[in-house]
């Protein structure tokens, strides 16, 4: 991950994270393979303000064992800071998915509570809940789903110029919608990669992801 800080009311991050997942389908799909892809994030985060915050995110992810481009997610979103360790988001993201035959765009609209526990032994916890409504052709109405994110980063050295990080996300679907997404277990994630910081408002992260899915 790739992050710069400039004072308030200015851009206050910027950042790149690349990564390598393996997607493995669900044992209640009764199949065995595996697929490789090669995600890179661009992200911005903008102070506006002593509290408020603003969040644009592109995202394009190569499919296929990295062979294809397929799905590219534009977040966009306000965060209001209700304490120096909670803060509160709501923003909308388009997913344009190209891989396949035409074109399917995605709209979600999701909203989500950030939390970040006091250090311990030098370790940094972190807590990311997000609530998503999501729309898509030919889906019949809309698909709500949850997400939780815990994740971990511990500096390597006194000075703090490597760290390691490491997250784990869940996703469960709400409600069932007809033509779309099933209730219930979507999707798990595992991270874990290394975070290089180049300066004291500046780094650059990478790391693999394993996603067990239903899909």
């Amino acid at each position: 991950m790739f992050r710069s800080r400039v004072s308030a009311a200015q851009l206050c991050g910027v950042a790149v994270l690349a990564s390598l997942l393996v997607a493995t389908p669900c044992a209640a799909q009764q199949k065995d393979d595996s697929e490789g892809q090669v995600w890179v994030q661009f992200l911005n985060i903008g102070q506006l303000s002593e509290r408020w915050r603003s969040h644009v995110e592109v995202q394009p992810r190569l499919l296929d064992d990295a062979s294809e481009f397929g799905i590219t997610l534009v977040r966009t979103a306000i965060g209001r800071q209700l304490h120096p360790r909670v803060s509160l988001w709501a923003g909308h993201a388009w997913v344009p998915r190209t891989l396949g035959p035409g074109v399917q765009h995605e709209q979600r609209i999701w909203q989500q509570l950030l939390v970040t526990a006091p250090p311990r032994d030098r370790w940094v916890v972190t807590g990311r809940f997000r609530l998503e409504q999501r729309w898509l052709d030919p889906w019949e109405g809309n698909s709500h789903r949850f997400r939780a994110l815990i994740r971990a980063q511990r500096p390597l050295d006194a000075a703090g110029t490597w760290s390691i990080a490491a997250y784990d996300e869940s996703f469960f679907t709400l409600d069932a919608t007809g033509r779309g997404p099933a209730r219930g277990y979507d999707r798990n994630r595992l991270y874990t990669g290394l975070v290089r910081r180049l300066s004291p408002a500046v780094s650059i992260e990478g790391g693999y992801i394993w996603e067990n899915s239903v899909i």
